[in-house]
């Protein structure tokens, strides 16, 4: 089916195949044989190594006994230094030639995983496979086959389920790190060592590496290893302070006693926390005073995996500064700023992203009241707006934008609600939605739709706005029936709003009724549909002009639900419509390439399926580029383009390609998602047409 366009964005509403009939199943029993067409280009040479591995610090305390097996899981709290002691081990494997092959995989979620094994695997094979998770699968097929030496470090794994199906095989080297015990990790040959705080001893050899060139600091180590429980990293965090402060170890338990009374509850914790105040007291002497407490602040509420710098040195983070300090820095000046808390271990700085540990994220906020609290949040959400991509994508630059926005909320949505709303809670509900996460979208509004009728009212224009996400997520999720009571709600209570409002309330109600016309077409009610956005088509022209971005899209999907009613019979409309947003818009803007996927599915169904498929093919070039290959649109567009290549006389292809198409959905979209199951359909179709 055709695509419809939203006036900022463009949504997927396939729920079928284009061309010819469907076969509808419950289900598909039985493996798959998943085959795909992929770019060559010549493989790399062996010793290669992929990924980036960790700088081991400065003052590296190896530990004793940490001899790898087949796999090695090196399982330990936060701040035992378990990256570090995979990193030394990887760098010494790699530089004593004992692998030809290091893969190193920052493992914190599935997807991360999946996307490192796909870029190893082009490496090694010279074949960009369409689908990440083919990619994967292609890795882990040449590491079973290859004679050669390798090792794999999954650093950082948060859930062992996100390896299903991901463990490397068994003739080579994996080494794991994780704060996980999971039963999932044990077995299969697998060996678990937990690794622990220092020992005493190695707590002071440590400190004496840290300290050796000014040995009168060293006065009092014991004491601050026994004050510090030996944990790796406060232990960093105090060698850093010292060095910096100029000051012993004698001097600096000193110190910490008087943090730490009034706290005694928890001795150890009072202790940690009282380490990490010392460093960013420390922090805040450097030039310009105050800066990099605030760039902490800011840091302390995002991602613990990675920060773009971009959104630490961004216009807001520096127009924020200057507002609490009188400082006006450049982005180089924030970037020195930011090397000051790398020299004091507060941030690592890795490349394009900061790097900060949810201990000293945690400490930080432990300091905070409600007002330094809210200023912080709110800076941070100003700076991931402005750093936020024009496009909606899946690539990694979207993905970790969306992490740290699911990260800010989680630290203090509450401070972005209410009456003082800010626009992060839309964008990134916004954003999950138009990645193909409709689910999550869903239950991201639905929690801010709630949130605000307690603290505003039903009939406040934040709530309201709220609402009408509501609806159009339930919708896209499959609940329409949900979806038309939320609307129904959503316009009665739209007529009540205070009359300052009324002016933008009139524009989202004509987006609502937008929405709402395209809810009815997936439902079968095109004529209800097709009356609804007439009226509306008439309105925007009248008050807002032809080439209006939402008279346009209104036009749009006018012209696809004409189309749908009757077959081919839009084609001279969607050509002039084209013409208009290539004039309006440009080539890559969502609303083109959803106009030119429309017109090539109106150009096959008027009998010109070869016509067709040439456009899809470009499009799908096309919009792989702008958007990614795991997009909503692009997985769309690739299934038009498979059902042409069926009625274009090779079935047997369409569906071996439905295959990988199903898998990539279920891996993007999930089970749930309506789209999977019509790829189930086209599957259906296509296998029974190439058997006859």
């Amino acid at each position: 089916m055709p695509d419809e366009v939203e006036p900022l964005s463009v949504q997927n509403t396939v729920h079928g195949d284009v061309l010819g009939d469907n076969v509808q199943i419950g289900y598909i029993a039985g493996d798959f044989t998943l085959h795909q067409h992929s770019a060559t280009r010549p493989p790399a040479e062996l010793p290669l190594q992929i990924g980036v591995v960790p700088q081991r610090a400065a003052s590296f305390q190896a530990r004793p006994g940490l001899t790898p097996s087949r796999t090695t899981v090196l399982s330990g709290m936060g701040g035992v230094g378990k990256t570090q002691l995979a990193a030394d081990l990887a760098q010494r494997m790699w530089s004593g030639r004992e692998v030809n092959l290091l893969v190193w995989v920052t493992a914190g979620t599935r997807e991360a995983v999946v996307s490192a094994y796909a870029e190893a695997a082009a490496e090694l094979t010279g074949r960009d496979d369409l689908g990440p998770e083919k990619g994967a699968r292609r890795l882990l097929e040449w590491l079973a086959r290859t004679e050669e030496p390798w090792l794999v470090v999954l650093d950082d794994l948060q859930d062992p389920a996100d390896l299903a199906g991901l463990w490397p095989p068994g003739n080579g080297l994996v080494l794991v790190t994780t704060r996980r015990r999971d039963a999932a990790l044990l077995g299969d040959g697998r060996q678990v060592v937990d690794v622990g705080v220092f020992s005493e001893h190695e707590g002071l050899t440590y400190l004496q590496a840290v300290l050796g060139g000014q040995p009168m600091l060293l006065h009092g180590a014991a004491e601050v290893v026994r004050a510090l429980g030996s944990l790796p990293l406060a232990l960093a965090q105090a060698g850093a302070y010292m060095l910096d402060a100029h000051l012993s170890c004698a001097d600096y338990v000193a110190r910490l006693g008087k943090l730490r009374r009034g706290n005694a509850a928890d001795e150890h914790l009072a202790t940690i926390a009282a380490t990490w105040s010392l460093s960013m007291e420390q922090a805040e002497t450097l030039r310009p005073r105050k800066v990099a407490a605030l760039l902490l602040d800011i840091a302390s509420v995002l991602s613990p995996n990675g920060i773009p710098l971009d959104v630490l040195t961004g216009p807001s983070v520096r127009e924020y500064l200057t507002s609490r300090t009188g400082y006006r820095l450049d982005e180089a000046g924030v970037r020195d700023v930011l090397a000051g808390l790398h020299r004091l271990s507060l941030v690592t700085l890795d490349g394009g992203e900061a790097r900060i540990h949810a201990l000293v994220q945690q400490a930080t906020r432990d300091t905070w009241n409600v007002k330094q609290e809210k200023r912080s949040v709110r800076a941070a959400a100003d700076a991931l707006v402005d750093a936020w991509p024009a496009l909606e994508s899946m690539d990694e630059r979207g993905q970790v934008i969306r992490a740290n926005g699911t990260a800010l909320v989680a630290a203090g949505g509450t401070h972005l609600e209410g009456r003082d709303t800010h626009l992060l809670p839309f964008k990134l509900g916004s954003s999950l939605g138009l990645c193909g996460l409709v689910a999550e979208a869903r239950d991201h509004f639905e929690r801010l739709y709630h949130s605000s009728v307690q603290s505003l009212g039903p009939y406040n224009y934040f709530t309201l706005i709220q609402l009408s996400s509501l609806a159009r997520w339930r919708g896209r999720s499959g609940d329409t029936a949900g979806a038309f009571a939320d609307y129904d709600r959503f316009f009665a209570a739209a007529t009540r709003v205070r009359r300052s409002d009324r002016a933008e309330m009139f524009a989202d109600v004509m987006r609502a009724r937008h929405d709402r016309a395209g809810l009815l077409a997936e439902t079968g009610d095109l004529t209800g549909a097709i009356a609804e956005l007439e009226q509306l088509l008439a309105t925007h022209v009248e008050l807002f002009g032809p080439d209006d971005p939402d008279t346009l899209a209104v036009q749009h999907d006018l012209t696809n639900l004409r189309g749908q009613a009757t077959p081919g019979s839009q084609l001279a409309e969607f050509e002039r419509l084209l013409t208009d947003q290539l004039r309006v818009y440009g080539p890559d803007h969502p609303q083109t390439l959803a106009t030119r996927h429309n017109l090539a599915c109106e150009r096959a169904e008027s009998g010109d399926v070869a016509g067709g498929h040439a456009e899809l093919r470009q499009l799908l070039t096309d919009s792989t580029r702008v958007l990614g290959a795991d997009h909503p649109k692009t997985l769309s567009t690739r299934s038009v383009l498979l059902d042409c290549v069926g009625h274009l006389g090779d079935p047997a292809r369409a569906a071996r390609e439905f295959e990988q198409l199903l898998a990539d959905r279920l891996r993007v979209l999930g089970p749930g998602h309506p789209d999977v199951q019509a790829t189930l359909e086209g599957l259906a179709f296509w296998r029974q047409q190439a058997v006859r």
